[in-house]
């Protein structure tokens, strides 16, 4: 994935030095684009980088990083902006006015006030050292906090998931909830926290689009030009939304987010992490997860395996625990799978299962059912 850096000045230039793989810098200098063609390895561009018509040139769909450095801060909250509503996983911007820091905050984009050296070194080391060596899970969470329950179960296991992934969390709250206690525990840990504020109960949304094709929540979430890569509930919430959709909300939600939803249930840092594989296409998918939360929390995997599947798989799953340190101890299920599954997953030996929100072999949307209800630790389900 590439690079793109807005302003080819002093700390522009310096980080594309700094930063590896694919660089482009746009610059709307025409004096600055010719000092800057002799960067090697960097794409310069002419044009402004807050016009949607040069980002569309430069391509956003591949961008891992997005970073505003001119000296503008209209300008580099336009390109934020743009860049956030292309989903570019991480956007950082240099603010010069602090009185402008609240409306980037806001945004829910990384931002520094520093000179050019500092704000070039700082940010070509967050580049160069992401949130894990195996790269984080996820960078953006969000939490529906539909009851006071949620604040001690679902935002807790999110603050603890982030604090270790340095990612964002994403509270979504009620009208009339506090946000003192929130903004507190998330300091404790250190984690940057967003708070968005509906003008309604939560559980009033819900019910009054019960026949919505998708998640109303995330659905009233993206007009804030929020898009989370992981959305994690409580179990409470979980059994009555269930009784008012009449359906699951996590394949509901699954299903219409297209990312990762997790059911919270541990409230604390994982030890033992299951990963459940068959021999579908997401058994790729469920093992790098799983190696990748085991890494963050220094826990130990255990590979639940339900039929043969792929020898590349299984081998590409240990490669990367290799990469990250991770011991992986595997399970082959003989007998029904489902039976077998459910027992492993019930035996209390686990703070964390990661399943396949669907597969095309042994586990099914039944199995999947299961596994979420009736699991004493958390479930993670991947796309």
């Amino acid at each position: 994935m590439k690079t793109v850096i807005v302003g080819g000045g002093r700390a522009g230039r310096e980080l594309a030095a700094r930063v590896p793989g694919s660089v482009v810098i746009i610059e709307i200098d025409e004096e600055k684009c010719k000092k800057l063609a002799g960067l090697n390895n960097v794409e310069v561009v002419s044009g402004d980088g807050s016009d949607v018509e040069v980002l569309n040139r430069v391509g956003l769909d591949d961008v891992g990083a997005f970073i505003s450095l001119t000296s503008d801060d209209e300008v580099n909250y336009r390109a934020a902006v743009i860049a956030k509503m292309h989903g570019v996983p991480r956007i950082m911007v240099r603010v010069e006015n602090p009185e402008e820091k609240a409306r980037f905050e806001d945004l829910g984009v990384e931002y520094i006030t520093s000179p050019p050296t500092v704000v070039a070194n700082l940010i070509a080391g967050l580049i160069q050292s992401p949130k894990s060596e195996l790269g984080a899970p996820f960078n953006r969470i969000m939490v529906p906090i539909i009851t006071e329950h949620t604040v001690n179960r679902a935002f807790k296991e999110a603050l603890l998931i982030a604090s270790v992934a340095r990612a964002e969390v994403t509270a979504v709250l009620s009208t009339g909830m506090k946000r003192e206690e929130l903004e507190s525990a998330a300091m404790e840990l250190g984690v940057r926290l967003r708070i968005i504020v509906e003008r309604e109960k939560l559980m009033s949304i819900v019910k009054k689009h019960l026949h919505y094709p998708g998640c109303i929540i995330l659905e009233r979430v993206r007009e804030h030009l929020y898009c989370p890569d992981c959305i994690i509930i409580d179990q409470e919430e979980l059994g009555f939304l269930d009784r008012f959709m009449g359906r699951s909300i996590v394949l509901r939600s699954i299903k219409y987010a297209g990312c990762p939803v997790l059911v919270a249930r541990t409230f604390r840092y994982y030890e033992h992490v299951l990963a459940i594989l068959d021999s579908s296409e997401a058994a790729q998918t469920v093992g790098m997860y799983s190696v990748q939360m085991a890494h963050l929390c220094r826990a130990e995997l255990h590979l639940l395996i339900l039929e043969d599947i792929r020898g590349e798989v299984l081998d590409g799953i240990k490669r990367l625990g290799d990469r990250g340190n991770v011991r992986i101890t595997e399970k082959w299920v003989e007998g029904n799978p489902m039976i077998e599954t459910v027992k492993e997953v019930k035996s209390g030996d686990y703070e964390l299962a990661v399943i396949p929100w669907r597969g095309t072999g042994v586990i099914r949307a039944d199995m999947i059912r299961k596994i979420i209800n009736n699991a004493p630790c958390s479930v993670l389900t991947v796309v």
